[in-house]
């Protein structure tokens, strides 16, 4: 057997191993260094493939996968700058926690360090960001050394006891080839017998996952029948519907109130008592209740004065992350940690009911939730189109909608989703906050969509330089409709980067313009057309529904679509600043009548362009 055969059947043992940790989506760069581990994936049953000419756009479609599977998905490319491209993933992966496998190919050592074309120090380009970086050996030199890349997938899926960061995250795979890197026909189907021969005499053994402890070590020191707030921050684990069955147990023993992230995978939900308005009601937290113990869940939101409120409360924080044991706590007011998650923590809870004094709190900051959103519902039925409205708007038009995913993109839209979306009914609401880069965005949403049933409809909310950042991100749309899958793509066109309007920078001494906001002179629905995308453009905002939902249509006959909305990012802050400055003012004033408590997400009918609808009996 010839270099190239040995090459593919190493090639085929790696993606065995690889199946066996639970990968089912291999993402696919093009090189001839990499050519064994390409053709051997086209030889793995069940192994679903997608390909890609942009190595940093692929890398953030599989991260995507990730999020939206639960389960580990390898990015393969070749050696050289191919790697480095996969950097601003694997960071993002690092942080956010999630089992991203890199598998690239490299020159044999004896090509390193002596000028070789397209030879780099590849080994060491994602060194800060991987759980484990494993280097395998030349094929053909040693046995296949499976047990040290299980090793390796093992780290992925963390929690893990050999020592480095305690939280599941990218790993490396390095292989070196020697050439010939490519067999004949013949070869390839030699190869492919003697595969298959090899598979009839052996079951590959999936590898063994070792399952957290689920005892937190001592108790959290929390008052159950104490009164008490939740702080829920962006969920970052593998099984929601177990996570919200168990912070039901949690709130149903002690009653207290949940303020949800909008990624938290909480808002919306009847039967808890969520907050999902904080941002605009902590900006008088006087007229809150506040307790003297806060639970934190998972990182914390992107708003500020969240952060402000919890770093200046005099209360106890206790702090419970989803299987990751990394320090999350900016503030530094974290007095009691685990990483071991909700559900070890509900196993300790006591018998019981909540307390009186823990209801009351309950309801007084649910009675402030009723009158923020009657109040917002009143400002924002006559806006014009505006980034604050749009979040209203498209979260009032969800709640008329089946189960949807929507990724809100870094910068505006997650700050005005949080301060201004007022979901009614449950949806898959998450962003990619780790590093919040802008790089990705297309297809991050691209994989989530991939990971959606064709049934189910994915939308992206992003700026105008997000979208540009990922280009290349249109090309995956034949992939997407290949596969039956759609993504909508709601952009707002506010001329640049309308988040640095928010900032304390523009003063007249130099050109904002310039220096930060970059606008950028692109035809941006043009492009799309160039990537054979549909698109529309709203110019109104009673025009809204009906785009949305033409928009939707086109995206599941075509994969994607995009619905331009042109915005003005100076007006747009403007519109922010008195809606701020206004609730200020009218929470000040004294409760009018007919103001009551209420308990969950309900709230009294209000008359706006996108009526609740009606929960289907047994929907949660």
């Amino acid at each position: 057997m010839d270099q190239a055969a040995i090459n593919l059947l190493w090639s085929l043992q790696l993606w065995q191993v690889l199946q066996g940790a639970g990968v089912a989506h291999g993402v696919i760069c093009p090189g001839s260094r990499s050519g064994p581990l390409a053709v051997a994936a086209t030889l793995t049953p069940g192994l679903t493939r997608h390909t890609s000419i942009d190595e940093r756009s692929a890398a953030f479609l599989a991260l995507g996968l990730v999020r939206g599977t639960g389960a580990p998905v390898a990015v393969l490319t070749t050696s050289g700058s191919a790697v480095a491209h996969l950097l601003p993933a694997c960071s993002e992966a690092d942080l956010g926690g999630l089992p991203l496998i890199l598998l690239t190919a490299d020159r044999p050592p004896r090509l390193k360090h002596c000028g070789a074309n397209q030879t780099a120090p590849q080994e060491e380009f994602l060194l800060a960001c991987v759980r484990r970086m494993v280097q395998l050996p030349l094929p053909g030199t040693t046995p296949f050394p499976g047990a040290l890349v299980q090793e390796a997938l093992a780290a992925a899926r963390g929690p893990h006891r050999h020592g480095g960061v305690q939280a599941p995250g990218p790993v490396h795979v390095n292989q070196a080839f020697v050439e010939p890197l490519h067999t004949s026909r013949t070869q390839l189907q030699a190869v492919q017998r003697q595969w298959l021969a090899q598979q009839a005499d052996a079951v590959p053994c999936p590898i063994p996952v070792i399952p957290p402890p689920l005892a937190a070590g001592s108790p959290p020191p929390l008052a159950w029948d104490q009164p008490g707030l939740i702080v829920a921050g962006p969920y970052r684990g593998h099984d929601l519907a177990s996570y919200r069955q168990h912070m039901r147990q949690l709130v149903g023993r002690t009653g207290w109130p949940v303020l949800a992230d909008p990624c938290s995978g909480l808002r919306g939900l009847a039967d808890l008592p969520v907050v999902s308005g904080y941002d605009l009601l902590l900006t008088d937290p006087w007229r809150l209740p506040t307790p003297n113990q806060i639970l934190r869940l998972g990182p914390c939101s992107p708003s500020r004065w969240l952060s402000a409120w919890l770093e200046k409360a005099a209360a106890l924080q206790v702090q419970v992350c989803e299987q990751d044991q990394r320090l999350w706590d900016p503030l530094g007011r974290i007095d009691w940690r685990s990483g071991h998650g909700l559900a070890a923590l509900v196993a300790q809870l006591s018998l019981g009911q909540p307390s009186e004094a823990a209801m009351a709190l309950q309801r007084g900051w649910q009675r402030q939730q009723h009158r923020l959103r009657q109040w917002l519902d009143h400002q924002l039925e006559a806006s014009p189109v505006t980034e604050p409205w749009l979040a209203w708007a498209i979260s009032r038009w969800l709640d008329q909608q089946p189960p949807t995913t929507v990724l809100l993109a870094n910068s505006s839209p997650i700050r005005d989703w949080e301060s201004f979306a007022q979901l009614c009914s449950p949806h898959h609401v998450t962003c990619f906050r780790g590093v919040s880069g802008i790089d990705g965005t297309l297809s991050l949403a691209a994989g989530l969509a991939m990971a959606s049933s064709a049934a189910q409809r994915t939308v992206l909310v992003s700026g105008d330089l997000a979208l540009l950042h990922d280009s290349n991100g249109w090309l995956w749309r034949r992939q997407l409709q290949a596969c039956g899958a759609n993504l909508l793509v709601v952009l707002i066109a506010n001329g640049g980067g309308g988040i640095f309007e928010q900032l304390p920078i523009r003063n007249g001494g130099f050109s904002m313009e310039e220096l930060f906001t970059m606008p950028q002179s692109v035809d941006q629905p043009a492009l799309a057309a160039a990537h054979g995308v549909p698109s529309q453009t709203l110019h109104h905002p009673h025009q809204l529904r009906e785009a949305l939902e033409h928009g939707s249509q086109q995206a599941r006959r075509h994969g994607m679509a995009l619905l331009h909305c042109p915005t003005h990012a100076r007006r747009d802050h403007q519109q922010r600043q008195r809606l701020r400055a206004g609730w200020l003012a009218h929470d000040a004033a004294p409760l009018e009548t007919g103001d009551s408590l209420h308990h969950g997400n309900e709230s009294a009918p209000i008359s706006h362009p996108f009526p609740t609808r009606a929960r289907p009996a047994g929907e949660q």
